[in-house]
């Protein structure tokens, strides 16, 4: 067993980055498929709240502890602004893919190629974007 001594605002630190993994991790999840691990860490961290003086970012329902909806507010925010910077890259990634397996299937490309095309489809992907915006995009 590992014994951690931390700050107030570090364990405020720790419990705002624990609570966006379990978001990033469980977020599109059914709840069976959570790893227990995981959750009996995170409910080992939170069930110290009180100690560190953290009413405002925990709260205790029926023995569980779980993010207070302050906290899930201020961390929104962070997830929000990733979700948006990462957009435009996980976009471009999946469209290049796309063309990528399309060209290797038709056999303009070689495997041995796929990587230097693939970024290079990526990179025409990114300056279409950024160039027009996500609004140039179509869904066929």
């Amino acid at each position: 067993m590992m014994k951690l001594d931390l700050t107030k605002e570090q364990y405020r630190e720790l419990l705002r980055a624990v609570y966006l993994a379990d978001m990033v991790k469980h977020s599109m999840k059914e709840t069976k498929d959570h790893s227990k691990s995981f959750i009996d860490a995170e409910q080992k961290l939170y069930s110290n709240y009180q100690t560190f003086e953290c009413d405002d970012l925990i709260e205790q329902h029926d023995g569980v502890f779980m993010p207070s909806l302050t906290m899930e507010s201020e961390e929104s925010v962070h997830l929000r602004n990733y979700e948006n910077a990462i957009l435009e890259d996980q976009i471009a990634a999946v469209l290049a893919r796309n063309d990528l397996e399309k060209e290797i299937k038709s056999g303009n490309v070689s495997e041995d190629n796929a990587i230097e095309t693939l970024i290079e489809l990526e990179e025409k992907y990114h300056q279409l974007i950024q160039g027009k915006g996500l609004s140039a995009l179509t869904v066929k």
